[in-house]
């Protein structure tokens, strides 16, 4: 009965068909419900929602933040909405734990914001630097340490300290239904189509067409899907 309710649950919350593995116990079933219980008691408390929130969760400027239901934000993420577009979040998004997503990185400026939307899934550990703005697509998967910085410091005069030299915005845009394997670092400026595929450990500083397969450091397009 636990396995039926729960399939039905994930099946509405996911948007697909959901088959829990016969060797799940139930009691581990019973476990896992119950933290999801307590993380949904935090969710409905802190931001007024039907969302997950895990343990030592840090949110700041939560009028600026949004997010829809069945969404999970993981243990001891931050996400600091400040920003002159706040944060975004769709429904049925999984962020991983330990992550951050930062949408200004000074107080002298505001930066632009972050939208997540629905069904993406995040890994552990990521870093989603909003100043320039970054957009990610539905039903998009991400690995673990995923880190994109959508601005960059100025550096031209030599003569001045790089620190003093201000940062330029420069917005990222993800595209839908893409897959990026773990430890990807995305700089700013760039365009990632719809549908394409990011091996792990890639450096992406260029932007990627719709549909293609790139990997390396730098990134560079090893084939396309189509």
């Amino acid at each position: 009965m636990i396995k039926i309710l729960l399939q039905k649950y994930l099946k509405s919350a996911k948007g697909i068909d959901y088959s829990i593995d016969n060797n799940i116990s139930s009691s581990y079933l019973i476990r896992l419900l119950i933290k999801k219980g307590i993380m949904l008691f935090r969710g409905v408390v802190r931001v007024r929602c039907f969302i997950f929130i895990g343990k030592g969760v840090q949110l700041d400027a939560k009028y600026l933040l949004s997010v829809s239901s069945n969404s999970s934000i993981g243990d001891y993420c931050q996400l600091d909405a400040l920003s002159t577009h706040g944060i975004t979040i769709g429904k049925g998004v999984s962020l991983g734990r330990f992550g951050k997503i930062r949408a200004t990185a000074t107080l002298n400026s505001l930066g632009h914001g972050v939208i997540v939307g629905d069904y993406v899934g995040i890994g552990d550990g990521f870093y989603l630097g909003g100043f320039g703005g970054i957009s990610i697509g539905a039903d998009t998967i991400i690995g673990e340490r995923l880190t994109v910085h959508s601005d960059n410091h100025l550096f031209d005069d030599c003569s001045q300290p790089i620190r003093t030299q201000g940062v330029v915005k420069k917005k990222v845009n993800i595209g839908r239904n893409c897959w990026f394997g773990s430890n990807v670092t995305i700089l700013g400026g760039v365009d990632i189509g719809e549908g394409c595929i990011v091996g792990a450990g890639a450096v992406v500083t260029k932007s990627i067409p719709s549909f293609s397969i790139a990997a390396g450091n730098p990134a560079k397009i090893i084939r396309e899907r189509k």
